[in-house]
């Protein structure tokens, strides 16, 4: 059984070592009280939330334009029209300044927003999820531009294989060949667009390799594969496991970082770390159960404490919904823990239950 301790042991092959006046008096009056002075890091919560709430629409729109934009590539790649290098580039620019200076809007989207095509929205958040875990590289803006554009783009050849990828049904072998050679198909076209890079070629080629050897369509491994493809498949495969695609449910991103770590002989340890680091052992948007039985979502990570995030209490111990969701930073409050991780379907049978019992 791997745990999570092993994925942060020193790896052997670790590369990544790697920003007055007096007022008049009054007659006496019955005051109100005010009320309970806040500690720092509650004031410092309150302010993250209030900032990262206006500048909203913002993210919203900057999302939305590379939904728009990956449809007409992808429509354009199907009939042979070359992606628009320059506005897509401009997109990536935008996205990776504005990680920078705050992630945490486009992490709620990435788990948030759905698409009619999943391929929409699997190629933003991939150039997001890599962005993201070049920051934790420590990856320059150039390096954080070009890998951030490889995620983008890694998938462009399944606009050759149809609409397989689309299918509700089992594959059969020979559908399944054909999707494997998207990566074939993929590098092919963005080798005939002038001015795309060799790394970002190499991705779309090798993000479906495995560090092991079990991967396609070449069977390479460890260094065999390049660092940009080996951060894009763990985006990939993350961005795939928590998200619906026709032939089968997501799973919650507490889940899906489980899951990654089981899987680890297949990624790069070290990126693999990073990517932990960046998102936490309880991600953003993961349904957590306390030890008060309360169940909420968590809504900040503690870098400190990575097993005591900030949660949003939205469900009381009885399951029903608060009127007035409450804010718990469980660093601050030692008496409470978070007892274990909700999946969607233990979150609704929990609170289906607990009414029932009620």
């Amino acid at each position: 059984m791997v745990r999570i301790s092993d994925i942060f042991k020193k790896h052997p092959q670790e590369r990544h070592s790697r920003a007055e006046h007096k007022p008049k008096e009054e007659p006496p009056k019955e005051t109100i009280p005010p009320p309970p002075p806040q500690d720092a890091n509650s004031m410092h919560i309150a302010k993250i939330i209030k900032e990262t709430a206006s500048d909203n629409a913002r993210y919203d729109n900057l999302y939305l334009a590379g939904i728009q934009l990956i449809k007409e590539i992808l429509t354009g790649t199907e009939q042979s029209k070359p992606a628009d290098l320059d506005r897509t580039r401009a997109w990536i620019e935008n996205i990776t300044e504005s990680l920078f200076f705050n992630d945490k809007e486009f992490l709620r989207l990435f788990y948030e927003y759905a698409s009619e095509n999943y391929m929409y929205t699997h190629m933003v958040n991939t150039a997001i999820m890599s962005a993201e875990i070049g920051l934790g590289l420590g990856y320059n803006k150039s390096q954080l531009n070009e890998v951030g554009l490889a995620g983008f783009l890694h998938d462009i050849g399944m606009a050759k294989v149809g609409n397989l990828q689309m299918q509700e049904r089992r594959l059969t072998e020979a559908e399944y060949s054909r999707i494997k050679e998207h990566p074939v198909y993929g590098a092919d076209i963005l080798s005939g667009i002038k001015g795309v890079s060799e790394p970002v070629i190499y991705v779309a080629r090798q993000e479906h390799e495995r560090v092991n050897g079990t991967g396609y369509p070449r069977g390479l491994k460890d260094g065999e594969i390049s660092e940009y493809a080996r951060i894009v498949m763990i985006a990939d495969v993350y961005e795939a496991l928590t998200h619906n695609r026709p032939y089968r449910k997501k799973i919650s991103a507490h889940d899906a970082i489980k899951e990654l770590i089981s899987s680890h002989p297949l990624f790069d340890s070290a990126i693999l770390k990073v990517l932990i680091n960046k998102l936490g052992i309880y991600p953003l948007s993961s349904w957590v159960q306390l030890n008060s039985n309360d169940i909420g979502k968590v809504i900040i990570n503690n870098n400190e404490f990575p097993l005591r995030p900030v949660v949003h209490i939205l469900f009381d111990s009885t399951g029903r919904r608060l009127r007035e969701p409450q804010i718990v930073n469980l660093s601050k409050q030692f008496n409470l823990f978070i007892k274990r991780a909700l999946g969607y379907e233990d979150l609704a049978s929990e609170i289906k239950e607990r009414l029932e019992g009620s």
